[in-house]
């Protein structure tokens, strides 16, 4: 008899527009480093296959995602998303075309005093990547939560959220 393992999912995004370095790849190397969950750091692009890929290879029950917010002061757990992304060079479009207005995270953060639950994440590639692991998630039956983090947050703090979620 065989016992497959399935290992939890977490990822980040790397450098994006004026931002040269993205906090959340060092969060990535760190939950790799522990090995708390199998860490991916996708680029900064709407591509819905290099988010849907990862899901099918690895087949993961829980999944967080996480980006880096330049304004937050505090890490933003985002309890929703919206059907909508936008960037420099578009107006702005929906993400599915007959997809509901909003999709919401399935998995449980604990509040702090350092965090602050949002139902705004934006309309750029955050947004983009919860508004379809959602989606995803809910067709594999897996949980999935998504944190805005600030540029200069404590890794340790994060992975600290993350050893309590997954139960490490």
């Amino acid at each position: 008899m065989t016992i497959v393992q399935v290992i939890p999912l977490v990822y980040g995004f790397g450098p994006y527009e004026k931002y040269n370095h993205n906090v959340t790849t060092d969060i990535i190397r760190e939950v790799n480093r522990l090995k708390l969950a199998r860490g991916i750091v996708f680029d900064v692009r709407f591509d819905s296959i290099q988010f849907i890929a990862a899901l099918e290879r690895y087949q993961p029950k829980v999944i967080i995602g996480i980006g880096q917010h330049p304004q937050a002061r505090k890490i933003r757990i985002e309890r929703r998303a919206r059907n909508w992304h936008e960037s420099a060079c578009s107006t702005g479009k929906p993400i599915e075309s007959c997809g509901p207005e909003f999709r919401y995270a399935s998995l449980k953060i604990p509040t702090t005093w350092e965090t602050t639950v949002t139902y705004n994440a934006g309309a750029y590639v955050c947004n983009y990547s919860m508004y379809l692991m959602c989606r995803e998630a809910e067709r594999m039956k897996a949980k999935y939560a998504f944190l805005h983090v600030p540029i200069h947050v404590d890794i340790q703090r994060i992975i600290e959220i993350f050893k309590t979620v997954l139960g490490r």
